[in-house]
């Protein structure tokens, strides 16, 4: 029996433009509190605690751009993650913008 959702927003966003897909702070639905719930379960309390916003946004960055095959750079934080860009020309240009160890405060998603 499949255990995970077979519906994500990234479905409804797949042909959409890096400009029109989610940017800034992203709340984490209702789905994804569930799921990371249920891997609490599956983890000793000291390292799941350790790791929960990572996993959390982890798995609301994929709710919304799993498959869409566009590159994306985010801020982890305990609300959800923060997405500052989208797509080749906006990771592209913040890159540029921001220093090498800034950068690396910041996480990358591919989407594939």
């Amino acid at each position: 029996m499949l255990t995970f959702p077979l519906h994500n927003a990234a479905l409804d966003l797949k042909g959409k433009p890096p400009e029109e897909l989610p940017h800034g702070l992203i709340t984490p639905p209702a789905t994804v509190l569930e799921l990371v719930e249920r891997e609490r379960a599956k983890h000793p309390p000291e390292t799941f605690a350790r790791d929960y916003v990572r996993i959390l946004n982890l798995e609301t960055i994929g709710w919304f751009f799993d498959g869409l095959h566009q590159e994306v750079i985010y801020r982890e934080t305990p609300q959800g993650p923060e997405v500052l860009a989208v797509g080749y020309d906006e990771v592209t240009a913040f890159r540029k913008a921001t220093s090498k160890e800034e950068q690396r405060k910041f996480s990358g998603y591919l989407g594939y």
